[in-house]
């Protein structure tokens, strides 16, 4: 195995690292995204009951602190926003690597190719300038004057 080849595997691994590590980040920031979803949406259903408690008779002490809770929801998501910027941040450096990674095993993949062909065409040449020599001496065997 060559040098160049032994490269490129060695791309294939940084390549496939860079990949699996970009999938990863991306899913965490999906994650991120249906969790301040579900906060946001838990907090749009507590206040619904809030509202339909506050036809019956409950103390204005347990409204407040059904309110408080409800608001403490909304800012944890609203705290989410600055979590989900940094993590799509990242996401995008880590795709960036990974296309960069991708680039290079692309262009160490055409090079190898190339090598291969350029091998392959060397070898098929010396294969017939050695068929043309062989063809060439059984001719001249037969081409001298015999028992002269």
């Amino acid at each position: 195995m060559s040098a160049i080849e032994l490269l490129l595997r060695l791309a294939k691994i940084r390549e496939d690292q860079a990949m699996a590590r970009a999938k990863r980040v991306a899913g965490q920031v999906n994650q991120t995204k249906a969790f301040k979803n579900q906060v946001l949406e838990y907090a749009k259903e507590y206040e619904g009951q809030m509202l339909a408690a506050a036809n019956e008779t409950l103390s204005v002490a347990f409204m407040q602190d059904a309110n408080a809770f409800r608001e403490k929801l909304i800012q944890s998501a609203v705290e989410m926003d600055g979590q989900i910027l940094g993590l799509s941040r990242a996401s995008e450096d880590t795709l960036a690597v990974a296309t960069q990674a991708r680039m290079r095993t692309r262009g160490l993949t055409k090079l190898v190719d190339k090598k291969r062909l350029e091998a392959r065409k060397k070898k098929a040449k010396a294969e017939m300038n050695q068929f043309e020599d062989n063809y060439a001496a059984r001719l001249s065997v037969n081409s001298g004057t015999k028992d002269a």
